[in-house]
């Protein structure tokens, strides 16, 4: 999940706005928020999509997410979590 400037973020998003934004499909979008129970809204011109608080919501659940998937040992630096040192008095 890239960085998004959150300072910088109109009001309201497309959905096609926000899978840009998240670089994903809408079948990916679709379930991240359904899986994070975040319903996409009608503005008031009757575009579908979210509001700048769901998307920031949406976006760090997400990068959560991502950043705590188990890793496949395709980094060279390895998974650090695994290498925490055991304490020498238990």
């Amino acid at each position: 999940m890239k960085y998004i400037n959150y300072n910088d973020m109109k009001a309201f998003y497309t959905i096609d706005e926000v899978c840009r934004l998240f670089e994903m499909d809408k079948a990916g979008l679709r379930h991240y928020a359904e899986k994070y129970n975040i319903s996409p809204q009608e503005d008031q011109y009757g575009n579908w999509g979210f509001r700048k608080v769901l998307v920031r919501k949406l976006h760090n659940y997400i990068y959560k997410e991502q950043r705590n998937a188990p890793d496949d040992g395709s980094s060279p630096w390895g998974n650090n979590k695994s290498e925490k040192k055991s304490d020498p008095g238990s």
